[in-house]
């Protein structure tokens, strides 16, 4: 569903976030002159090495000192700083625009609280001037926003969040697979999604394996999904991407299954994020979304 920018992201919102940085372990060489630290050697400003002078070379990088002594001509190398390039996956499928139903009133749906999320991340990524894009699918690809950087760009990202749709049914196993083979400079992949597909979360898994990148899933989670007790007695479950139905007696036993379940499928994708070296978080929609993502931050960083 469509929201205004305001409902996105207000003005203490923004506040919250202008403390913290993410902070690349290895950002690959090949960006622009940015806030990260490249393995590339270049002109930045903290030493790293030094090398004989060859033509071409700026002269103001020539250390004299080794000159005088030496009678040779070398000049200095620096760590380059970089942008780090941040790429989203936003889920924008059916199963993203349900609320928690009746029993949760005012709580927002998924596809809201993933795109406060998004917006939450890109607010740090573009106030550090790194590159980011955003790439929304459902059961295909959607418009998706090409890469920007810079802090005036954060409005328009805002806009183009806001009038995102979500609707469709899921591919998330599609999405991760076409985005993997896409050659691209690698860097921070933050996948926004429920992470539900019909093949299961082991053909999830398969295909976070595939990514090159880091990644990162922020996955929005309604407040006791894994154990649904409002749904106790008789129901017909109604699937709101394919339109499939089935009735179901539900008691304690049948919770207790769907909680054992729930707990495999979320332990698979952490354990394939994790065998990555990514990482996973889910936002409860029922909660303010900026504290629960801060948490990915220790002392207003966040390791990329």
């Amino acid at each position: 569903m469509t929201v205004a920018p305001a409902e996105l992201f207000d003005p203490a919102f923004v506040r919250s976030l202008e403390a913290l940085r993410i902070v690349a372990r290895n950002v690959p060489a090949g960006g622009r002159h940015a806030e990260q630290r490249s393995r590339a050697r270049g002109a930045g400003q903290e030493f790293t090495d030094m090398r004989p002078y060859v033509p071409g070379d700026d002269f103001r990088t020539v250390d004299w000192s080794v000159f005088q002594r030496l009678d040779k001509v070398f000049v200095r190398l620096f760590l380059q700083d970089e942008d780090l390039p941040v790429y989203f996956l936003l889920d924008q499928s059916a199963s993203m625009a349900r609320g928690p139903g009746p029993h949760a009133p005012g709580v927002p749906d998924r596809s809201t609280v993933a795109r406060r999320a998004l917006a939450a991340l890109a607010y740090v990524s573009l106030h550090q001037m790194d590159r980011i894009s955003v790439h929304p699918f459902a059961g295909e690809p959607l418009r998706g926003m090409p890469p920007t950087s810079g802090k005036n760009s954060f409005q328009r990202l805002l806009a183009y969040l806001a009038a995102l749709p979500a609707s469709g049914t899921t591919s998330l196993v599609d999405a991760l697979r076409t985005f993997a083979s896409r050659r691209m400079r690698r860097g921070l992949c933050i996948v926004l999604s429920d992470g539900f597909d019909p093949r299961g979360a082991a053909a999830v898994a398969d295909a976070i394996r595939l990514l090159p990148h880091r990644t990162l899933m922020v996955r929005p989670v309604h407040r006791g999904e894994d154990r649904p007790v409002h749904l106790l007695g008789e129901v017909r479950a109604v699937d709101c991407e394919d339109g499939e139905s089935l009735e179901l007696s539900i008691d304690p036993a049948l919770l207790d299954r769907h909680q054992a379940a729930y707990r495999e499928f979320t332990d698979t994708l952490v354990d394939a994020l994790r065998a990555r070296g990514g990482g996973h978080l889910e936002v409860f929609t029922d909660e303010p979304v900026v504290p629960q993502v801060a948490k990915l931050f220790q002392h207003g960083v966040m390791q990329a």
